[in-house]
């Protein structure tokens, strides 16, 4: 998987989706949020277990090409995450997310371009 489809740095986040979403591993949003992977691991299990998101719509799983089955996850689930997360980056994501709620979004497309511009 591309781990640049969200990067947060220096306290601003910025998201390339793939096909209109994104999708990553639990290590990779581990690492996005710089907490360990199984606070990661505990929190998407219940976040599933309540049925807050259903793991059909918010989980793909895609063959890695070694043999096994690698499990990601999508925005909606990353949010929920980010909102069960005390860290610094999982903070900054949620104001990001707060913000983009709170102001009105004017998308440009530019030719060649794959992200949304803020």
């Amino acid at each position: 998987m591309n781990t640049t489809s969200i990067k947060i740095e220096e306290g601003r986040v910025t998201i390339r989706p793939v096909a209109g979403n994104v999708w990553l591993t639990q290590h990779e949003i581990a690492d996005l949020f710089g907490v360990f992977i199984s606070a990661i691991g505990s929190n998407i299990r219940s976040i599933l277990k309540s049925e807050i998101l259903q793991e059909d719509a918010v989980c793909r799983h895609r063959e890695n090409g070694k043999g096994s089955i690698l499990t990601l996850y999508n925005l909606e689930m990353i949010t929920a995450l980010a909102f069960r997360l005390k860290s610094r980056q999982a903070q900054y994501f949620r104001e990001w997310i707060t913000e983009q709620a709170l102001n009105p979004v004017i998308l440009w497309k530019i030719p060649g371009m794959n992200a949304m511009l803020n």
